[in-house]
């Protein structure tokens, strides 16, 4: 069926939709989306939560009198009394869903149901807590001493995850340059547009919610478990959802919503404020790294890689077990030999985990910024550097499906016009008011293949409609299971309705998480167009005959010589529709790896009175492989990229060293990238043909951003930056000392 589907691909179309607009494009930009807090239920109740204000100690008591004698209140649960275990909250330990060991400040530790908001907050407001404080550590450096307060029982320091291949120690032997150097990347905040919001209401034994998540099926797999009842007695539901950057699956206030709706037996919809969502919900680690690179000066050869690093992944970390927090950069060059060592951190702060590309920018940052260092220290245009060391093997030894990040270079930095722009770095700062240079840096990301389910029907009005699970979370992910359906079929995409975001109407679907969609989920539908298709050819040759059959136009079969319309054919039978599904589960041979690659390109002006850097071209060259809609896919690439600017340059969630309090959890005081602030992205797609199909494109794209950002501030400046993000006041004393 792989074949078939291959061959299928290269079908000419008689529509092209891989320039379409997003099909739910106007449902956003005229409000009538239905995102979360849009659901309206009868009776509905709003509830409100209460957050811890110390980062470490018991809950002793908790008085809810006060608060249920205010008029509308309908309902109070407490750590007290909820043992519920929220399993997907950390990795390593048992975390509860409101927690009475409390071990950052901003847990969620009660919640209150009431007829308005307003009676909910003033309900918060009322409730009178007792602690039992204890001493708390916020910082990698005292989480690390001996003497430091736990965090947990068995220590803050996590044993380490040791990533290695060849012999390190021979590398360095051989190696006529040996460069190093310590970096930093700081913690930050998903920021994604959309408050969190969970709505639950029962029906006897039977749970629906409405959540805002990325993967409405794992979601309802994960609340199941929680709860403690039977999967198919919950319904999951997430029709639109205003970005995620990793916050997908079941979370602590989906637990606590239907918790509540089940103690006032009335439907609930939970609320996060957005200061507590910047506390409450996870970030990305911070990372402190030291680096060290092995070098044949004579070829230009990158040998080998020595990482060890310390990551501070807060109180909690909501990432898989066995996953490394920096990992990666082995997959860029073909190193003789590779080693990172790294070890989790826990301190009294927020948690942390998943975040687009979680472990990427945070990865590449050191290592891009240490090639570029190699290619300085030997008088080396940076990317003539890369390109004599373009990985090969990944892993020292496994193969590539397919590899685009020599095309990559290639077009990108002729696109850039890098060989014309790039002059050495000034031995000193000029005294210039505006200093420019340019900067570069490659990377990689998994494209992973997995489980996928489709359904598809062609209806008796020659509708095309593909039963998808994935949730649409700004990706454009309808539009790109409609288009792979209609590209099969022949059809404009107004003839194709995407039902989706409803488990009781959808198949399974790991959902908008880790660039599974268009590779999982979209192979699958692939796959599902196909067999619909050829089923009505095959109904159709009873009528025309088997020779030269066709779809035309998505309404229409023909042989060139005589037709039938597929209503027709349809009614034919008696029947509404004709349908197909489909499950794929592709596997790569032994030795085999996907990956996606990135080579991007910036220019970059310094402001040399006040610091201030300003990205003012950005060339994205990105192997994705197969492109679906070059629309959605180049959007995608645009945000990851600014996202990227954002950590380079401005984001940083600010810690209170004394009290473990966030500074600046609202969008007033967290420094996102403004229009002021984006140029214009370039994005290219070099023609890279994978036997699997599309490869990964939005979390790919975040992964090198802020290193050819740095690497453009040192060309302009000389001064080398090692510490995310390059804040204006910092780059400036850098241009001083």
């Amino acid at each position: 069926m792989v074949a078939q589907i291959l061959e299928e691909r290269h079908e000419p179309k008689t529509v092209d939709n891989s320039n379409h607009p997003r099909i739910d494009g106007d449902q956003r930009v005229s409000g009538t989306a239905r995102y979360g807090a849009d659901w309206k239920m009868p009776g509905m109740l709003y509830a409100r939560v209460l957050t811890s204000s110390i980062a470490s100690g018991k809950v002793k008591r908790i008085d809810t009198a006060k608060a249920m004698r205010i008029p509308g209140v309908a309902g109070i649960i407490t750590c007290l009394e909820d043992k519920t275990i929220w399993k997907g909250g950390d990795r390593d330990h048992e975390r509860r869903a409101l927690p009475d060991r409390v071990r950052f400040f901003g847990e969620t530790i009660a919640a209150v149901a009431a007829t308005s908001r307003r009676i909910a907050e003033e309900a918060v407001e009322a409730l009178e807590v007792e602690y039992e404080e204890s001493q708390a550590v916020f910082s990698i450096q005292e989480a690390r001493k001996d003497d430091a307060p736990k965090v947990w029982d068995s220590g803050n320091i996590l044993p380490p995850i040791v990533e290695t291949f060849g012999n390190v120690q021979k590398s360095f032997e051989a190696a006529d340059l040996v460069l190093e150097g310590d970096y930093s990347t700081s913690k930050v905040s998903r920021a994604q547009l959309e408050p969190p919001v969970s709505l639950a209401w029962w029906d006897e034994d039977k749970l629906t919610v409405v959540v805002a998540t990325q993967t409405v099926h794992l979601a309802r797999m994960a609340i199941a478990s929680d709860l403690g009842i039977p999967v198919p007695n919950v319904r999951t539901i997430t029709l639109f959802k205003g970005g995620g950057f990793g916050g997908g699956g079941a979370t602590n206030y989906d637990d606590i919503c239907a918790l509540l709706a089940k103690k006032t037996g009335k439907p609930v919809m939970l609320e996060y404020s957005r200061e507590q969502d910047f506390i409450g919900t996870h970030a990305r680690w911070a990372t402190v790294q030291h680096l060290k690179a092995a070098v044949s000066k004579a070829e230009g050869k990158l040998l080998a890689i020595d990482l060890k690093g310390y990551v501070d992944i807060g109180a909690y970390v909501r990432f898989r077990p066995g996953l490394s927090y920096i990992n990666g950069p082995d997959t860029y060059y073909s190193w003789d030999a590779y080693r990172a060592e790294v070890l989790g951190v826990h301190t009294n702060t927020g948690a942390t985990g998943y975040m687009r590309a979680p472990a990427g920018p945070a990865s590449a940052f050191p290592v891009e910024t240490l090639v570029d260092e190699v290619s300085h220290a030997l008088g080396m245009n940076p990317l003539e550097l890369r390109m004599r060391n373009v990985v090969e093997h990944v892993h020292g030894h496994e193969h590539l499906t397919s590899n685009g990040l020599e095309e990559c270079l290639i077009s990108g930095s002729e696109a850039f016009r890098w060989r014309e722009k790039w002059r050495p770095p000034p031995k000193k700062v000029p005294d210039d008011k505006k200093l420019t240079g340019v900067g570069m840096a490659v990377a990689s990301w998994h494209a992973m293949l997995g489980r996928g389910e489709a359904w598809i029907r062609m209806t008796h009005d020659e509708m095309l409609e593909v039963f998808a699970g994935i949730v649409d979370i700004g990706t454009g992910a309808k539009t790109e299971m409609a288009t792979i359906a209609a590209g099969v079929m022949g059809m404009p995409l107004d003839k194709v309705k995407m039902v989706y975001g409803d488990t009781s109407i959808s198949p399974f679907a790991s959902g908008e998480i880790g660039s599974m969609t268009t590779a999982f989920t979209g192979t699958a539908v692939r796959e599902a167009a196909t067999k619909l298709k050829t089923k009505l050819l095959a109904l159709a040759s009873s009528k025309l005959g088997e020779q030269n059959l066709r779809i035309e136009d998505g309404r229409m079969i023909t042989n060139g010589k005589g037709k039938i319309s597929i209503s027709d054919l349809i009614g034919s039978m008696g029947v509404d529709y004709v349908e197909e599904r489909a499950q794929t589960e592709p596997k790569l041979p032994e030795h085999t790896d996907r990956l996606s690659f990135a080579a991007h390109f910036t220019e970059v002006e310094i402001d040399r009175e006040t610091g201030r850097v300003k990205v003012t071209k950005y060339v994205a060259a990105q192997d994705s492989g197969e492109i679906v809609n070059h629309l959605t896919a180049g959007n995608q690439v645009q945000g990851s990229v600014v996202m990227g600017i954002g950590m380079a340059l401005s984001e940083k969630l600010l810690i209170d060293q004394n009290y473990g309090s966030v500074q600046n959890p609202s969008f007033l005081n967290y420094r996102l990238p403004n229009h002021s602030a984006i140029p214009e992205i370039q994005v290219i797609f070099p023609d890279i043909k994978d036997p699997y199909g599309p490869k990964s494109a939005g979390e790919t794209s975040i992964v090198p951003v802020p290193a050819a950002i740095g690497n453009a501030i040192f060309n302009a400046s000389g001064k080398r930056l090692r510490k995310l993000p390059f804040l204006a006041e910092e780059v400036l004393n850098a241009l001083e000392s």
